[in-house]
């Protein structure tokens, strides 16, 4: 026999997840429609976003082009950031960190696989499967200290 209390602790009140939807397939309608002329409401009405989600994925499409344009790669917002956070200004700079083995995930704060994995694509070097033995020695000219 269940008592009262027995049925609220199994069948608690859940709120079904929210379902997320990717904006990435989106981005070129929205910048056709924006550069036809619609503003952000209209477009939000039609994609059933808001004016503000609209106006996201439109600035995350312009960063997105002026990283392309800087770095001739469509990298990832965070690979780019990982990319300045390492001090990485060219892809020769790049490669000889990867060479010396220095590029690595856990190099610095969240850069992880799925960044390196498109730094070795762009520098079309096949991904090291783990992290590399790593010996004490500058970064900049390979001396052991």
């Amino acid at each position: 026999m269940k008592s009262e209390l027995d049925e609220s602790v199994i069948t608690p009140d859940i709120k079904p997840k929210k379902v997320y939807m990717k904006v990435a397939p989106l981005v070129p309608q929205v910048v056709q429609m924006r550069s036809e002329g619609m503003t952000l409401q209209e477009i939000g009405n039609k994609l059933q976003l808001t004016r503000q989600r609209i106006h996201q994925v439109i600035k995350g499409a312009k960063e997105m082009e002026e990283i392309t344009a800087l770095w001739g790669f469509p990298f990832s917002n965070r690979t780019f950031r990982i990319l300045e956070d390492l001090c990485i200004h060219s892809k020769e700079e790049a490669l000889a960190l990867y060479k010396s083995g220095h590029l690595y995930p856990g190099a610095v704060w969240s850069f992880g696989w799925k960044s390196y994995r498109e730094i070795c694509e762009w520098l079309e070097v096949e991904p090291l499967p783990r992290k590399p033995r790593h010996y004490k020695c500058c970064i900049h000219c390979g001396k052991q200290t």
